[in-house]
């Protein structure tokens, strides 16, 4: 019901007062319980982690987390301890998340219809496949601090199994234009990885040998999607295994087919090394030891929140909002050629998370030195958490935005609706609600780590202080560190793991 200018709506003295206090009780509810975004209410943790105040990071997390971040909450808090060499509770946390992960994906989501009529954040956290994935590997490292090595083997046999567990979910919520890259990281070729080099520890050669062969694929396959390079000592792993267990035949294949995998490179004198020559090279040092230095740098790229407009038509009656939403979000690239010919009622302000890559962390890796005993390695990159959240996210964008316009066209209706069951003030305090609760759901695994290093070194048994030189972009080096008292036993693996932020 419209009125001309100048007239003013009569209304009783009572119904202002009521409507007036339920828009007051709407908006101190959802200011006061979830108006902030989740990147926004958490802004305080990355500090607090890299400053090494884990106790204050977890009061942050204990404080700022919401009942639908459960999930979250178990994860940043198994991460924490993880750092503050916690690794008992560290695990407790890490076991609570794939629980509540489990429970998650298996029920029935029923929080979906609410959150049409609020935002996104009324809806339980589902970690990303790339998040959960990540959940035994620093379990697995759990275990190896503690000592347990066959625990720290169970979890490398659980990292891929989960990645496609969740990939798959995810994959099943998609439009099949939308999976693309997506469903190329189905296999995460740094977590095969690592899972072969524990089987590789633990002398169990078959499974190290799947695992470095599926690592091999995997890397040969996305090295570039992922913005990651193949770890030189894999192709030598994958020689040297090979060779003790005879699958000569397996590894003429995947000489085929992974060549960048198999890098021959030169000799002393500057030679092209033949494929001889590398396999002499691929033999394990007799007597020695080898450190696996796995070495985290950065964060992992955060979602923040845009708001941007959507139109409503004059005369339309959007009996299908899935049909309009659909329109709206494709129309988006072209507004001019969607809103001609049609008159736009007015312009509806909703909110959508955008992943902000930013710019990479001033660590771009490091120079390992062993004193005179091992001569230095640099670190490759062999994970990017940041490429694997990029990916995900833009598989996932269309249906993000298909929701948050639905949701803006689902609360304009409901106070079209409120307007002519109620009257103007039940419709305006319908639209209050509606603007006061527009948030967008920017949850995610924040201390996450941008990228996982890695460096291998042989070394003859003994103690070592390993120098630690941090690289920037241009190779400079930026710090030097000092890993002290390194053991090295003949014949065995050492491994260890550093967080630079």
């Amino acid at each position: 019901m419209t009125f001309p200018k100048g007239h003013v709506l009569p209304v009783t003295r009572t119904a202002a007062r009521s409507a007036a206090v339920l828009v007051i009780v709407l908006s101190t509810l959802f200011l006061t319980t979830g108006c902030a975004t989740y990147s926004a209410k958490m802004k305080n943790l990355k500090p607090q982690l890299a400053n090494g105040e884990f106790d204050k990071a977890l009061e942050t997390v204990e404080d700022e987390s919401g009942s639908k971040d459960r999930l979250l909450y178990y994860l940043e808090r198994g991460l924490i301890l993880h750092y503050a060499d916690r690794f008992v509770e560290s695990n407790e946390a890490f076991a609570a998340a794939e629980r509540t992960a489990d429970e998650l994906y298996t029920k029935s989501i029923s929080e979906g219809a609410f959150s049409l009529f609020s935002n996104d954040n009324a809806i339980s956290y589902r970690a990303r496949p790339f998040e959960m994935a990540m959940v035994p590997y620093y379990k697995g490292l759990n275990y190896i601090y503690l000592g347990q090595r066959n625990e720290a083997q169970v979890e490398a046999r659980r990292a891929s199994q989960l990645l496609s567990k969740y990939v798959d979910a995810t994959l099943d919520g998609l439009r099949d234009e939308d999976k693309g890259d997506f469903e190329k990281i189905r296999n995460n070729a740094f977590l095969l990885y690592y899972s072969g080099m524990l089987y590789d520890w633990d002398g169990e050669l078959n499974d190290a040998f799947v695992a470095y062969r599926n690592s091999a694929v995997a890397y040969q396959k996305n090295h570039a999607l992922l913005n990651i390079d193949i770890p030189p000592s894999l192709g030598p792993d994958l020689t040297r295994v090979a060779g003790r267990i005879g699958f000569r035949g397996e590894l003429d294949q995947l000489h085929k087919s992974c060549p960048d995998v198999f890098e021959f490179g030169e000799d002393d004198e500057g030679l092209p090394r033949t494929r001889e020559d590398y396999e002499k090279a691929a033999a394990w040092r007799q007597g020695s030891g080898e450190i696996v230095l796995l070495l985290e740098s950065g964060f992992v790229a955060q979602k923040s929140q845009i708001r941007f407009d959507i139109p409503i038509f004059e005369g339309e009656a959007y009996n299908d909002p899935n049909y309009w939403s659909w329109q709206i979000w494709a129309g988006m690239g072209n507004m001019q050629a969607l809103v001609k010919g049609r008159k736009v009622e007015y312009w509806a302000s909703v909110a959508a998370p955008q992943l902000d890559d930013g710019r990479p962390g001033p660590v771009a890796g490091a120079r390992i030195s062993a004193g005179l005993a091992g001569g230095h390695t640099v670190t490759t990159r062999v994970e990017n958490c940041t490429r694997q959240a990029r990916i995900t996210f833009d598989a996932e964008k269309p249906s993000i935005f298909f929701k948050t316009i639905l949701r803006g066209l689902t609360k304009y209706l409901a106070t079209r609706g409120a307007e002519k069951a109620g009257g103007s003030w039940a419709g305006l305090a319908a639209n209050i609600f509606g603007a006061v609760t527009e948030s967008a759901d920017t949850r995610s695994w924040l201390t996450l780590p941008e990228h996982v290093n890695l460096a291998r070194i042989s070394l003859p048994p003994g103690t070592y202080d390993l120098q630690v030189e941090l690289l920037g972009r241009r190779g400079e080096v930026l710090s030097t560190q000092v890993i002290p008292a390194v053991e090295v036993l003949p014949g065995d693996w050492t491994f260890i793991s550093r967080r630079v932020f």
